[in-house]
């Protein structure tokens, strides 16, 4: 083996940097279909040089630096600048024609789990409905539970949560579809998908559509029912921890056995989940006027 010049490094100016040009595919989370918008971006030496790239897809030149594909399988890429080039492939598949998921569910890590239940209890204790003030407003605090069961009544699916809801101008119940006022949530809830709770609850966002929403009249008496077609998100406390609930249709205020078999968790600030019988709807009052 000989070394040139004895092993040593020449004087002299010092060797160009090397100058690297890259190509790829930008977006691949949002484009995989047939149909689907396909990104490219170029870089030169980590700098981004896109809008000075031409890039030319299965040997035909495109517009700009996005491509919708026709057609499913492996398609090649040319990217060029000045006297660079780099090139890669990328694949499309088939069109998706999974059909965008309907009813009443819970939506969480991407798949979608049935509910066929919701109720809403307002806390009551001997037979008053409880009201709470909030930075000097009056609420009731409600759980509102979207629940499915197996034959057992034991949970599979369920997402519960507390929240302060305030009461009408009048003075009278204001039920969650009808509320005056934003909700706030209280500690306690959680999402139980498939016999597993997921996540308690930190947070969670209602919104009302503008129709499909009915409730009782002032003052009468519960057991009660009416319909709603909201959606919910709840939010956790750790990374992924999101759960969002589809719901349009029936609501009922009773079915105290029916919460009783759910999965409470702590609530209401240590609340004891044993005296179940505490957190229910008034059975026998005619009249729902709050009694501070």
């Amino acid at each position: 083996m000989e070394y040139v010049d004895n092993g040593t490094k020449p004087d002299g100016p010092e060797t160009p940097e090397q100058q690297v040009f890259k190509a790829m595919h930008s977006n691949p989370e949002e484009a995989k279909y047939v149909n689907d918008k396909f990104t490219f971006e170029a870089t030169l030496n980590g700098v981004d040089v896109t809008s000075t790239t031409k890039f030319r897809v299965n040997g035909v030149d495109i517009p700009g630096n996005t491509y919708v594909p026709f057609k499913e399988g492996s398609h090649s890429v040319l990217a060029s600048m000045d006297d660079f080039t780099a090139s890669f492939k990328f694949t499309v598949l088939e069109e998706d024609t999974t059909p965008e998921p309907t009813g009443n569910r819970i939506e969480y890590g991407g798949n979608s789990y049935p509910v066929s239940e919701v109720l809403w209890l307002v806390h009551a204790e001997n037979n008053q409905i409880k009201p709470y003030n909030r930075n000097g407003v009056t609420c009731t605090v409600w759980a509102m539970l979207a629940i499915e069961l197996d034959s057992n009544d034991e949970v599979i699916n369920q997402f519960l949560t507390f929240t302060y809801v305030p009461i009408k101008a009048n003075g009278k119940l204001a039920f969650p579809n009808n509320t005056p006022g934003p909700f706030e949530h209280l500690n306690g809830g959680v999402v139980t998908i498939n016999g597993n709770d997921v996540f308690d609850t930190a947070n969670v966002v209602y919104n009302f559509a503008g129709t499909g929403n009915t409730s009782p009249a002032d003052d009468s008496p519960s057991p009660w029912t009416g319909t709603a077609n909201f959606t919910g998100l709840a939010t956790g406390t750790g990374s992924g921890n999101s759960a969002e609930l589809f719901w349009n249709g029936t609501w009922n205020g009773g079915g105290r056995n029916l919460l009783a078999k759910a999965k409470m968790g702590n609530i209401l600030n240590g609340f004891d989940v044993k005296q179940i019988k505490n957190f229910k709807t008034i059975e026998s009052a005619t009249t729902l006027e709050l009694k501070k």
